[in-house]
């Protein structure tokens, strides 16, 4: 079975003049595998958007069989009940490094936004990242999220995905590329 992976709706990050977060959602990603998997949710009040990303990408909440989700922030949490049909699991359920959730879908710990922070991993290297690396701008300048518990670990989970990944779906943007002369993009 091909993989497909779709970008349900873009994550966002709006910040005041300070650079303080007024407002965030994350990113939400459906993955079709053997299995049908979504990665993070976003905030309570773009559930239409979700809705209406997954009716584009021709499936229904009632057809998700997983959600991921990268960390638990309410940001990235906040349609998890949409999703009635679903095993809704996380570093708390007991997800960790190498868990396998689909064909071609495994997990690894990034820590450092937080300390449960995991990422999704799919097999044609496009990295589902969540806040472990929230925004292309993190990659491109080379810092950790403002938001982090251990910036060291923030900036090992970061440079780790950035040397696996060919694509990263950030927490808080648009997916991006990593440089490397590969091409490849999401439906």
């Amino acid at each position: 079975m091909q993989m497909r992976i779709v970008l349900v709706k873009p994550g966002s990050l709006v910040r005041d003049a300070a650079g303080d977060i007024l407002y965030a959602s994350s990113s939400v990603t459906l993955i079709i595998s053997d299995r049908i998997l979504v990665v993070d949710t976003g905030s309570a009040d773009e559930r239409e958007r979700v809705f209406d990303g997954l009716k584009r990408a021709g499936v229904s909440t009632d057809d998700i069989e997983i959600v991921v989700n990268t960390h638990l922030h309410v940001d990235h949490t906040g349609c998890n009940d949409i999703f009635r049909n679903a095993d809704v699991l996380s570093y708390h359920t007991g997800l960790r490094e190498g868990c396998v959730l689909a064909e071609g879908v495994s997990l690894m710990e990034t820590p450092g936004h937080t300390l449960d922070s995991i990422s999704v991993l799919c097999s044609e290297n496009v990295v589902i990242a969540g806040d472990a690396l929230p925004t292309a701008d993190n990659y491109i300048k080379d810092l950790p999220p403002r938001i982090h518990v251990d910036r060291a670990l923030a900036m090992r989970s970061m440079h780790r995905i950035a040397g696996i990944a060919r694509i990263v779906v950030p927490g808080h943007g648009m997916p991006f590329s990593i440089p490397d002369g590969r091409e490849t993009e999401l439906a």
